[in-house]
């Protein structure tokens, strides 16, 4: 089988990540897969095997009064020379595009939705491509059972719900004899992930825990709003934001609590990560359900209502004083790894391309 993955590039990402991890899983076993990029020049910030090749329409389309007409013309010629067999996005915009590319060549075409619906893609232009998608897509793939009823009934009964790969081989496990005093967080440094609220909820417990420290890895637009938080709060040397790191998982290992503080994700990967660490977690209750789909409450982690610092905190101080409740839900959490793990996630793919 042919399988073509089209999307808007292939830099570090959620999204992306799935694609690589389920590319190379199929390549390895004697797939062709191919990627095919509008929005960005053709490499990957993740490795994919050597077999694997990329395309872009990036550079043709900058030359180009109507970007969108040639990528719809560039993924067309694509599509008639390669011929695959299934085209895959994982993007609505880039999914309506394709639909309208491959109209009429008979390949079937597979839409991931990989955020909340209901907080992304709101412009009117972006509710004509979902249209599109929701008209031209053969198949559905949702993250949550939450995403997959934002839809209407007809996309729900040709959809299914699976959970992002992790490919875990490498990880390692939490040692709970060997903690640091730290709590952790990993994700953009954007609205979304509402990291001001976990500053605001370390705040109020700081006092109770003097010899801890929060550190928010990554990056992106919100540094400066964040630091100024930090200032404002008096926690200079209390709460640090390295930047986005390489390998995340060894940075993450040995400490005594993971946060996640988003309003809403299409599922958390960075909180799967921690959750297949070993690491004990605590997370908002974030639209439309990904953390719901993950933590089962005080059984392998906590969940709290979004927004709200005091429960935040109140969960925080609790996982963190509380260390038998703490070595229970990372413990519990470690399981997660078989559901995740990418031979598993890459043949439920294949089980419903098949259906």
């Amino acid at each position: 089988m042919k399988y073509l993955f089209v999307a808007s590039g292939m830099r570090f990402g959620g999204a992306e990540r799935v694609m690589s991890i389920l590319a190379n899983e199929w390549y390895s076993r004697g797939e062709k897969v191919r990627f095919f990029l509008t929005g960005t020049p053709a490499e990957s910030s993740y490795p994919l095997s050597k077999g694997i090749n990329i395309v872009s329409s990036f550079e043709a389309a900058q030359q180009a009064r109507f970007e969108q007409t040639v990528h719809i013309r560039e993924i067309r010629k694509e599509c008639l020379d390669w011929k695959p067999d299934v085209v895959i996005s994982f993007y609505n915009d880039i999914c309506a595009l394709t639909a309208i590319a491959i109209m009429g060549l008979n390949i079937p075409l597979i839409y991931s939705e990989r955020n909340d619906p209901n907080k992304v893609n709101q412009r009117p232009v972006d509710k004509i491509y979902r249209k599109i998608v929701e008209h031209k897509a053969d198949k559905f793939v949702f993250q949550t059972e939450g995403a997959k009823k934002c839809y209407p009934d007809k996309v729900q009964r040709k959809s299914c719900v699976i959970l992002n790969p992790m490919d875990t081989t490498s990880f390692p496990t939490h040692d709970f004899s060997n903690e640091e005093k730290t709590i952790v967080s990993v994700g953009r440094l954007e609205n979304q992930k509402n990291q001001a609220l976990m500053i605001d909820a370390f705040s109020m417990i700081k006092d109770q825990i003097p010899d801890f420290r929060l550190i928010i890895y990554g990056e992106g637009k919100l540094r400066n709003n964040l630091e100024d938080r930090i200032q404002q709060k008096g926690l200079q040397g209390r709460v640090f934001l390295p930047g986005a790191k390489t390998g995340i998982q060894d940075y993450i290992k040995n400490s005594a609590l993971f946060v996640l503080s988003s309003d809403y994700e299409g599922i958390p990967n960075a909180l799967i990560e921690a959750m297949a660490i070993g690491l004990p977690c605590v997370s908002t209750d974030c639209s439309p359900g990904g953390a719901r789909e993950l933590i089962k409450d005080e059984k392998n982690g906590l969940l709290v209502p979004c927004n709200d610092a005091e429960e935040l905190a109140s969960a925080m101080i609790k996982m963190i004083q509380d260390r038998e409740l703490a070595k229970r839900c990372g413990e519990n959490a470690h399981e997660i790894r078989s559901r995740v793990e990418a031979s598993v996630i890459a043949n439920r793919w294949l089980e419903f391309i098949g259906e």
